[in-house]
């Protein structure tokens, strides 16, 4: 009998946009806090890795809070809905970016991927190992932040049709 690959994991952090949800809107990213729908299949998904034992998070560039396009309550609430709705064990987002138009938000932080500060965290959180835990997600910087941490990774598109 075959082992799925995430049954080699302990721990799975997911990104969020691109990877667990999609925009209703139709635009590349957010218009608003509340512009996602999920993607077809990854709610299933996550709450069939929870049955199994395996952790599950969340980990979010939310750089328009920094830019203004929504405020930091409703995309912390939009976060939250996801959890709630995919038995999720711990999110984290980084709402800053070092080109932000909003001063507050401009900073260069190791917790925005590609850096490793949101993983780490999260491992942390759950107290797991970095050779129990994959990074999934669909842009280049979820795999840079995956190999900052010292984690694996692997593309949205091959986890969720294995």
């Amino acid at each position: 009998m075959k082992r799925s690959i995430e049954l080699n994991y302990k721990l799975i952090i997911f990104d969020v946009d691109g990877t667990l949800v999609t925009t209703k809107s139709g635009a590349t990213f957010r218009k608003t806090a509340d512009d996602w729908q999920w993607l077809p299949g990854r709610k299933e998904k996550l709450l069939q890795l929870e049955k199994e034992g395996i952790q599950t998070a969340l980990a979010s560039n939310q750089g328009g809070v920094a830019f203004g396009y929504f405020s930091h309550a409703s995309i912390i609430h939009e976060l939250y809905n996801l959890v709630d709705e995919a038995n999720i064990g711990c999110v984290r987002w980084c709402e800053t970016h070092p080109n932000a138009s909003i001063q507050e938000y401009r900073v260069d932080s190791n917790r925005r991927k590609p850096g490793p500060g949101m993983l780490d965290e999260i491992i942390k959180y759950f107290d797991m190992s970095k050779p129990d835990t994959l990074m999934v997600g669909d842009r280049p910087e979820d795999e840079q932040a995956a190999q900052n941490a010292g984690v694996a990774y692997m593309d949205a598109e091959t986890f969720f049709s294995s």
